[in-house]
């Protein structure tokens, strides 16, 4: 049973090339169907071929030598025992690919290639699309987002080669100490399950994969893994029918091409004789066939599991599964022996004939779906590149990840957590496992983009009482704590609960008077553990999707409206869920302003007495815009435009602060700025003489030295000229030795920001401070149908431009095409208002953080350059003498 190592090489070389090149592995396969080819295939066709094309082994993908043992083994088993489909675990997409097309390269007739898919992809196909499990689809009731799932996973599987998912998970699970189906299920209500599961197949089926429905006929009441033991369920035929078997029904109804079988038994049916469904013919031939009438493929559960091989030897548990109506059997152990095995069963008259040709005329049917009588299958890596992964897909598995964040319970109406009111926050991760430390790691960074100082603890079962009794002292200190818990379904685990020790610490520690947020990752069951729990969210899983939704959620970054799929026994209902608004972060209009009237006074007599002919006002008290008004006019004419809260003006020098000196922060403390490195570093052109030791430092604190201005516009023809011009002047002082305000530092200052990104000072604070502000009457050189909001400047200026209306007044800014880092900014007063919260808030505002609060307290306070100045990095401070803070 040796292969032909010449033939198969030349044929997998010629395959590599054709799988960058076709994609023939789905449905619609051009070219016109061979009508007979399924009855010319079957009669042709021996036992061992049928047999073979009946069996699905699974592999590892990862790279293969040629000549490496366990590649020889696997392709013998393909060739030689004829094999009929692949299962693969989990593995990178390009050795996924590359395996599936070896492998397709070794059989006569192409494999069906099957994957699990309860999740996405990603379950199998690393780097594919992630998304929730099943019971986080429950909690958002959307049969929409059940079939955009489907079509992403269908469109994603096709492009590496993968023909049906082993996916929607149908199982209702109604035990909450279920530790092998839980979060896999939809939910504990029928008509859900069944709602969401037909979405899916049907998001599956007509996006050109086939959706296998799993675990006939349910695994959801039993607190029984199958992969360690057989489950026995007791409930009631009437039961049955209305709870574990609906779902199914429905996905049959919605025309579901592939049923899994599970190993359970059902003990009020005595027919079964204790034996499990998949080796018995009652549900699979009276209820699937013959009730429900479906007519796709019947695939077991693995083989390998304790549910089958503690009771049965493989070959036998072979035997009496597909006389029980399977088709496929799925990961047999022994694989070798087990097929010989059947093939002798056959010849013997254990199996008949007939009972093989019925599921291998059902298996070819299927191939011929697929085109795999026309063509050999290849991987599309051209397609897997543009859909895998791609920002589409993962925007709609994080929309899905936000709306199934359940909030039960929230006692103390501390959710959710300000940011822009926390300092120090405890991030507590509580997990069954012996590690966890990825967990704690995961949730600490999430954390950490909202709230400057975060610290973490992990208790996991080796935790000891020393560490619980530091974890207690550390969340007395914190004006918050976070509390993760981390315990999710696993095979071959047994149970689905945290340590006594760590629940015991959990309720004491929830006694504790501080906000708090408590999330259950994974298992939503755990409450019945931690009562005493003063808030409750259900993030239904343990991955980083579901830790960025949680940590969203806690935030008030995205509002909640999920209900629970499932009923926590004893504490909330099917369908109990809290709902919360998110919470904007951004200024809130409150507009309260009549104790401003004699404020307002001195402004109407300003502009009666013609001192200016128009003023914009805004002012914020305790983050909320209490008054946003306009007096005056844009101009002196009578008939001008009467100045409202979106007018626009020139902020003039304002721009030094509102775009540089943000821009500078945020650079600084990603460390792309120093401040102590001399200039010359950055701008090489900037040497000779003192101008060797001038900073950054010195630049934003006015003290380098450089002259304070130059009608530039003269003295170049340029930017670029201009430029050198200030580069080559000498400096007015030694640098440190005064405090001069200066323009040209300004700009220089803008130049280095342009050398370590690359990016004009616009294009920075668009991208790095407005755009996520939301401050959208900020900009650079408006574009002219926003004129009419715009207010002239002046008439004429030094270049004698008339009435500069729109364009910048500064004449260098000017000269530079409106962009500069010392001038040219255009806005209004509630954008600078939201700026100047943003800064309030520590560096945080629409749930976007800048920069952290140690940062902003850093640039604005003095720096004492020279000795006694005023001046803060970037930033001005307020000063009875000589400061444009003035006095307050």
């Amino acid at each position: 049973m040796k292969a032909n190592p010449i033939g198969l090489k030349k044929y997998l070389i010629d395959c590599t090339i054709v799988s960058f090149l076709l994609f023939a592995g789905c449905a619609g396969t051009k070219g016109k169907p061979n009508e007979n080819w399924v009855e010319t295939q079957l009669t042709s066709m021996s036992i061992e071929q049928k047999i073979g094309q009946m069996m699905v082994i699974g592999f590892r993908p990862r790279f293969y030598n040629q000549d490496n043992p366990q590649f020889i083994r696997l392709e013998n088993q393909i060739e030689n025992y004829h094999v009929g489909g692949v299962v693969f675990w989990k593995g990178d997409p390009y050795a996924v690919a590359r395996c599936i097309d070896r492998f397709q390269g070794a059989t006569e007739i192409p494999l069906l290639v099957m994957a699990g898919m309860e999740w996405g992809l990603a379950m199998r196909v690393g780097e594919s699309t992630s998304f929730m499990e099943n019971m986080a689809l429950g909690a958002t009731r959307s049969e929409e987002y059940a079939y955009e799932m489907g079509k992403i996973c269908a469109e994603e599987a096709k492009a590496i080669g993968i023909h049906i998912a082993f996916s929607p998970v149908v199982d209702v699970n109604t035990s909450p100490d279920n530790p092998i189906i839980n979060t896999r299920s939809y939910g504990e209500d029928p008509e859900l399950v069944s709602k969401l599961g037909a979405a899916y197949i049907r998001g599956l089926q007509e996006n050109g994969i086939y959706a296998t429905a799993k675990h006939f006929p349910g695994h959801g009441d039993t607190n029984v893994d199958s992969h360690m033991g057989l489950p026995t369920i007791s409930t009631s035929p009437e039961r049955l029918e209305k709870v574990e078997l609906a779902p199914f029904k429905a996905a049959v109804d919605a025309g579901v091409e592939c049923v899994m079988v599970a190993h359970v038994n059902y003990s009020a049916f005595p027919q079964m004789e204790g034996r499990p469904a998949t080796l018995d013919p009652y549900f699979i031939q009276d209820v699937l066939r013959n009730e429900m009438g479906f007519d796709g493929l019947v695939i077991t559960d693995a083989m390998g599991m304790g549910g089958i091989i503690n009771n049965y030897w493989s070959g036998e548990a072979a035997v009496m599964s597909i006389n029980a109506g399977a088709d496929i059997i799925l990961i047999s152990p022994n694989f070798e022996a087990t097929f010989n095995f059947l093939v002798d069963a056959v010849k013997v008259g254990r199996i008949s004939e007939k009972r093989i040709d019925e599921s291998v005329r059902r298996i070819l049917q299927a191939k011929q779906h697929f085109g795999l009588d026309r063509k050999k299958p290849a991987a599309n890596l051209v397609q897997m590149e543009k859909v895998m992964s791609s920002p589409e897909h993962l925007r709609k598995a994080v929309e899905i990840a936000n709306a199934s964040v359940t909030l039960v319970r929230d006692n103390n109406d501390a959710l959710p957590l300000h940011a822009e009111k926390l300092n120090d926050v405890l991030v507590v991760i509580a997990t069954d496992r012996e590690s966890g430390y990825i967990y704690e790691r995961n949730v600490l960074d999430e954390v950490s983009k909202r709230v400057p100082n975060v610290r973490s603890a992990l208790l996991n079962p080796s935790t000891t009482q020393k560490e619980f009794d530091k974890i207690f002292t550390r969340a007395d200190s914190a004006q918050a704590v976070i509390v993760g818990t981390f315990v999710r379904w696993g095979d071959y685990r047994g149970t689905i609960s945290l340590p006594d020790t760590i629940t015991e610490f959990l309720n004491q520690l929830f006694e504790i008077d501080k906000p708090m947020a408590v999330i259950a990752f994974g298992s939503p069951y755990l409450l019945r553990q931690i009562p005493k729990a003063p808030s409750y969210l259900c993030a239904y899983q343990t991955d980083t999707l579901a830790i960025s939704a949680a940590i969203r959620a806690v935030f008030g970054e995205i509002p909640l409206t999920a209900k629970l799929p499932v009923s926590i026994p004893g504490y909330y209902a099917l369908g109990d869920g809290l709902k919360r608004e998110a919470s904007k972060m951004e200024l809130a209009r409150d507009i309260n302003d009549d104790f401003l009237k004699d404020a307002y006074m001195v402004l109407e007599g300003a502009i009666a007495d013609s001192v200016f002919p128009g003023a914009e006002v805004a002012v914020v008290h305790d983050g909320k815009l209490i008054a946003s008004r306009g007096f005056g006019r844009q101009t002196y004419d009578a008939d001008s435009p009467a100045i409202i809260p979106t007018t626009i003006y020139d902020l003039a020098s304002v721009t030094k602060v509102t775009a540089t000196t943000v821009v500078a922060m945020q650079l600084w403390e990603h460390g792309k700025i120093k401040l102590d490195i001399p200039v010359k570093s950055y701008l090489p052109k900037f040497t000779g003489g003192a101008k060797d030791s001038v900073t950054v430092r010195h630049l934003l604190t006015h003290s380098s030295g450089v002259h304070w201005w130059v009608d530039l516009w003269n003295k170049a023809k340029n930017k670029e000229k201009a430029l050198d011009y200030i580069y080559q002047l000498p400096l007015d002082y030694t640098p440190g030795d005064s405090m001069i305000y200066s323009d040209l530092g300004l700009i220089m200052t803008g130049q280095i920001l342009k050398t370590v990104t690359g990016k004009n000072i616009d294009q920075l604070a668009e991208e790095m401070t407005f755009k996520p502000m939301g401050m959208n009457n900020t900009m650079y050189n408006p574009p002219r149908d926003l004129l009419p909001r715009i207010a002239p400047t002046e008439i004429g200026g030094s270049m004698h431009r008339g009435l500069i209306h729109g364009d910048v007044h500064d004449e260098n800014a000017f000269f530079f095409d409106g962009v500069a880092p010392h001038a040219g900014l255009f806005s209004t007063a509630e954008d600078l208002a939201a700026l100047a919260q943003m800064l309030l808030n520590g560096g945080i505002y629409r749930h976007h953080r800048f920069f952290s609060p140690q940062t902003v307290k850093y640039w604005t306070s003095r720096q004492n350059m020279p000795e006694g100045s005023a001046r803060a990095l970037g930033w001005d401070t307020p000063s009875p003498v000589g400061s444009s803070a003035g006095r307050y």
